[in-house]
């Protein structure tokens, strides 16, 4: 909520469950929210309505790092435990290469992890359960994993510049932020 304050701070802004939020946006009882344009977009259009959609990045000077990295507790990059995250990380941006060279064979494996975990009986509205909703979201997030690619040769590189300055916006005010405050890029 604080963050969606700072980016929107001429609206009221209140929590709505995240299980069902575009329940809440559809029946009217609220008047925007926000969604993913990888889930909660391509689930209104699937709805049939057509959702008017403001990019946080940039809107009202927002400056956002969050999307493009893989949070560890410091207590895990620490000692022997820093070449498990490197090495989740680099199975992880393994993964995201094959799925983005098969989107179909990916689809499988995202219903294949759902059942393993549960999540079908997890009960939210921002899933539409059909061949088409699943394939245009692993397409959707095979475009947003694309824009990590450094050097046309590695997906999952963290800019280091973006992240500074996500940082320097959500602290604003305060002028002793290091460049790699919050980042660890030895990890990446």
């Amino acid at each position: 909520v604080l963050l969606m304050k700072r980016v929107f701070p001429d609206h009221e802004v209140v929590a709505s469950p995240r299980c069902n939020k575009i329940s809440d946006l559809t029946s009217g009882t609220v008047g925007a929210i926000q969604a993913y344009t990888t889930t909660e977009v391509p689930t209104l259009r699937h709805m049939g309505k057509e959702p008017i959609v403001t990019l946080m990045e940039g809107h009202n000077g927002a400056k956002l790092g969050y999307s493009q990295v893989i949070f560890a507790a410091d207590e895990c990059l620490t000692g022997g435990k820093k070449e498990v995250v490197q090495t989740f990380c680099k199975k992880t941006f393994e993964g995201w290469a094959h799925a983005i060279e098969n989107p179909e064979q990916a689809v499988e494996m995202v219903r294949e992890a759902r059942k393993m975990l549960n999540l079908d009986d997890e009960e939210n509205d921002h899933w539409h359960s059909s061949d088409d909703f699943e394939l245009e979201f692993v397409k959707k997030c095979n475009e947003a994993v694309e824009k990590t690619k450094k050097d046309g040769s590695r997906y999952g590189v963290i800019d280091s510049s973006r992240w500074s300055d996500a940082t320097k916006w959500l602290l604003e005010g305060k002028d002793d932020i290091s460049k790699e405050f919050g980042f660890d890029g030895s990890v990446y």
